[in-house]
């Protein structure tokens, strides 16, 4: 494979990764709208020990530094929050 097709491949894994944040953000739009009906605070730290163990562990089993992706999902669930909270 070519150098420029591996740079393309690299780029179509890019937008989906940028497709999958966008359907994450959408996500949290519905959960912010369930979470003003119960009276739920947006900030839940259960939730976000919950969703950074688990992908610390998928991280670990796939051979992929945990400490980068938690850094990843931190920023990913910020700016859920962020959503959350327009």
């Amino acid at each position: 494979m070519s150098l420029d097709a591996v740079r393309n491949e690299i780029q179509r894994i890019d937008e989906a990764i940028i497709d999958l944040a966008v359907e994450r953000q959408r996500l949290a739009v519905r959960i912010a709208r369930l979470k003003q009906e119960r009276g739920i605070p947006i900030r839940d730290d259960g939730q976000r020990k919950v969703v950074l163990d688990r992908v610390s562990a998928l991280a670990t089993g796939r051979h992929i530094d945990p400490v980068a992706v938690r850094q990843i999902f931190e920023i990913l669930i910020g700016m859920n929050e962020e959503r959350q909270r327009e």
